[in-house]
């Protein structure tokens, strides 16, 4: 029962906050929520904000967006109740110079979310990701100069004739495993090693990614579809009895895969429903097994095909 009372009331404090500073200018109402200490992330680019800094950028905000009004669209709390998934939407007109761009009189919306780790009642850390280019199509800084008319279903047809292989991407969140199934893996470049995964950002896993340093990918063996089958479906503890190793830098990797990587993140890149983490290599390690292969929503061996002659 308290747990329930501390959840209502941080969700209380956290919508009155946010509608008294980013929708009326009144910052100071963020004393009460954020710790003398707190810190605002946005990717490994961008400059981490203090409570101050935070400050100053929602006047500058206003400024451009004097009638900005930001939606909480849905809050989340973990299970140990230290930490919340805040989905949110922001809307205006822009009507002062933001980003260097003078007024457009355009409306812009803004959709995003945060995640919050508390310190008691105070919100001490914060990691927030957000698509940028709606921002930046909207105020005229990119463009796109075709928009795709192309049924969903179509492209999705395309998309299953692709084969792929089948990846389990993996992170340590505070001492517990955390993982999910992923077939959107590509290597960048060799030199340096650098790879990428695309992780839906409805996952419950993407959370524990969006705020590690390292992540693991493990490259299923043909002989591990009960093991893709696990990380493909939502809820439980998915590592419960399973054969996993902690690599050199802590992210968990599958025993038994045919291919091993751990990666430290880069960039988190907002891109359409997903998150694009991409990342330098820094442990590898493989066997001569054949890989699991998916394809037109199934998986197979193909351990016993012969190559073509080229």
């Amino acid at each position: 029962m308290t747990h329930t009372l501390d959840r209502a009331d941080r969700t209380a404090r956290i919508r009155s906050a946010w509608g008294a500073a980013w929708d009326h200018g009144q910052v100071e109402a963020l004393d009460d929520l954020l710790s003398p200490s707190y810190v605002r992330r946005r990717g490994p680019a961008a400059t981490p904000q203090d409570r101050e800094t935070l400050k100053d950028s929602i006047r500058a905000v206003r400024e451009a967006f004097p009638d900005l009004r930001t939606e909480i669209e849905e809050i989340v709390e973990d299970s140990d109740g230290d930490r919340m998934a805040i989905r949110w939407r922001s809307t205006g007109r822009h009507t002062g110079t933001f980003l260097g761009v003078p007024p457009t009189g355009k409306p812009v919306e803004v959709s995003g979310a945060t995640f919050a780790r508390f310190d008691g009642r105070a919100v001490a850390e914060e990691w927030v990701t957000f698509d940028s280019r709606q921002l930046l199509e909207a105020l005229g800084i990119v463009t796109t100069t075709q928009r795709a008319a192309v049924d969903p279903d179509l492209v999705r047809g395309v998309h299953r004739k692709f084969i792929t292989g089948v990846t389990v991407v993996t992170t340590d969140d505070d001492g517990t495993p955390k993982g999910l199934a992923v077939n959107a893996f590509s290597s960048i470049s060799l030199d340096p090693p650098m790879v990428l995964v695309c992780v839906q950002r409805s996952s419950t896993t993407h959370p524990a990614l969006h705020r590690a340093s390292h992540l693991g990918i493990s490259i299923l063996a043909a002989d591990q579809l009960d093991v893709a089958k696990i990380f493909a479906s939502k809820g439980g503890d998915k590592f419960a009895g399973l054969s996993w190793t902690p690599g050199a830098h802590g992210a968990p990797l599958i025993d038994g895969a045919c291919a091993q990587l751990e990666v430290e993140i880069g960039e988190r890149l907002e891109a359409g429903s997903h998150t694009v983490f991409t990342g330098r290599v820094v442990s590898a390690h493989h066997d001569d097994l054949a890989p699991l292969v998916y394809s037109g929503g199934g998986f197979f061996d193909i351990s016993h095909t012969a190559p073509l002659p080229w």
